[in-house]
């Protein structure tokens, strides 16, 4: 399979997705794109909670089709990141990278930045770490169901990806540059191993995710 100039970037909620497509994406001067971006307009728009759009697209899936779209026409396109649960499935040919984590240091990411966005305060989230942990555990086994009702495929298994690097001590700044520096890696590369990157235990850069 021919590689493209395409990064796909997948992984848990609170793993730093956005954050590291905005970071390696100004690093390559790629043209960066988002699926979560698109389905929290769309929530916006209709007025909705990030839960109950998930809840509800279970059984309708319109929207999931309307990314799935916009997904395989950008299978077409050069120099381009994309943060998205399924990229990696609609462009294989993608450097594929997944972001891991604890999922205590998920849920205290997400109720941190849910406290200090209002727009993503506003989505539905509980009022302490505890819940969102089991809010963010009850999203993810649903997503595992509906995506293998759909495609046959676990978003969340890693062993899909090309690199697979953990947020829980990296910064974001070392997560960008480890991307980065495997990307440009895999390009030149014939044959490629799976690379999995984290931050040993005692030593811990700065979290400013």
């Amino acid at each position: 399979m021919a590689k493209a100039q395409i990064i796909t970037i997948s992984g848990k909620p609170g793993s730093g997705k956005s954050s590291t497509a905005d970071r390696v994406a100004e690093m390559l001067g790629f043209t960066r794109h988002s699926s979560g971006d698109f389905v929290r307009k769309f929530v916006k728009e209709k007025g909705m909670t990030l839960k109950e759009y998930n809840d509800h697209a279970m059984d309708n899936h319109s929207l999931d089709e309307r990314v799935d779209e916009m997904l395989r026409e950008l299978r077409d396109h050069s120099e381009i990141i994309i943060d998205s649960r399924l990229g990696f499935y609609w462009i294989p040919e993608s450097f594929k990278v997944y972001l891991d984590l604890d999922m205590q240091v998920a849920a205290a990411r997400i109720f941190k930045d849910a406290v200090s966005n209002i727009g993503r305060s506003k989505s539905g989230l509980a009022g302490s770490i505890g819940e969102v942990n089991n809010q963010v555990k009850q999203r993810m086994q649903n997503e595992r169901l509906r995506f293998r009702r759909r495609y046959g495929v676990d978003p969340y298994n890693s062993e899909h990806f090309d690199l697979i690097v953990d947020t829980s001590r990296h910064s974001p700044e070392t997560v960008a540059l480890t991307v980065f520096d495997n990307y440009k890696k895999w390009l030149e590369s014939e044959n490629w191993s799976q690379v999995r990157s984290s931050v040993p235990m005692g030593y811990s850069f700065k979290n400013q995710y």
